[in-house]
């Protein structure tokens, strides 16, 4: 039996996650090439389990340090043990799973230090990656913005909602915050940041459980896509810097208690 999560995160038994596309595509969620979704269209058995997987780490069905039996999962997931070890060894690879000796494969722990890394690499490339972009940029890259932010806006986080944070709100985040980098003109950039928002995701997701608590850095993507669009690289990044700094500090200081606080490493 794999360990479920019971804290405080609404997502914790969510197991769906939106399909999506490449982040170049207009309906861009931010979702890996490695990770197809089964709606994507034909793909193999491995990437659909690894999908499957990635979205029940990320949503927090498994907690962090749970030991993932092939066995069970192979039941659960109504597959073969070759393509699921396959799907296990490419998430080992993207840091949400370890593979030890003896023990099979975990999900990946949480720490103050791993959170403190994860948060200080976003706030060293994303800033980068949207500069390069600002830079290469064409209509495409503007359209895509728009487009994210439009339909981000109408699930964004306002002062005293309470309601959960849904997966409507983690689908237009994604989407967002991958449309401003799209245009850097780097897969492996992209590919970087991707694996980083998964892991920081987590996180999040573990930490904050309504929206109202996000309101506070609501307003910054009105403001950072303002500047991107202006074509203002040096506001953009900064406002950027600043989003994620922030959102790290909320992360933190809404950590559950119990255990060494995520703000002690910040």
């Amino acid at each position: 039996m794999i360990e479920r999560y019971r804290g405080s995160s609404s997502v914790a038994l969510q197991s769906g996650w939106p399909p999506g596309a490449s982040p170049t595509d207009d309906t861009m969620d931010g979702v890996p090439d490695w990770a197809p979704d089964a709606d994507r269209g034909p793909a193999s058995l491995a990437a659909r389990v690894l999908g499957q997987l990635r979205r029940d780490i990320l949503s927090v069905r498994f907690n962090p340090g749970a030991k993932l039996p092939l066995k069970v999962l192979a039941h659960d997931y109504d597959v073969g043990l070759t393509p699921l070890r396959e799907a296990l060894a490419l998430l080992c690879g993207a840091g949400l799973v370890l593979q030890e000796s003896q023990r099979g494969f975990t999900v990946a722990p949480v720490s103050a230090e791993d959170f403190a890394d994860i948060a200080a690499c976003r706030r060293r490339l994303e800033p980068m990656c949207l500069a390069l972009a600002i830079a290469q940029g064409d209509d495409g890259w503007r359209r895509r913005i728009e487009g994210a932010h439009r339909r981000f806006a109408p699930v964004a986080p306002r002062v005293g909602e309470n309601a959960p944070i849904d997966e409507a709100w983690e689908a237009g985040h994604r989407a967002y915050h991958f449309a401003l980098i799209s245009a850097c003109g780097s897969p492996a950039l992209l590919g970087f940041c991707m694996q980083l928002h998964d892991r920081y995701d987590r996180y999040r997701r573990l930490s904050v459980a309504t929206k109202s608590l996000m309101a506070g850095t609501g307003g910054d993507h009105e403001e950072i896509a303002e500047a991107a669009l202006a074509g203002d690289a040096d506001r953009a990044t900064r406002l950027l810097d600043r989003h994620i700094a922030t959102t790290t500090e909320l992360i933190a200081e809404a950590w559950p208690a119990g255990g060494r606080g995520l703000s002690a490493a910040l």
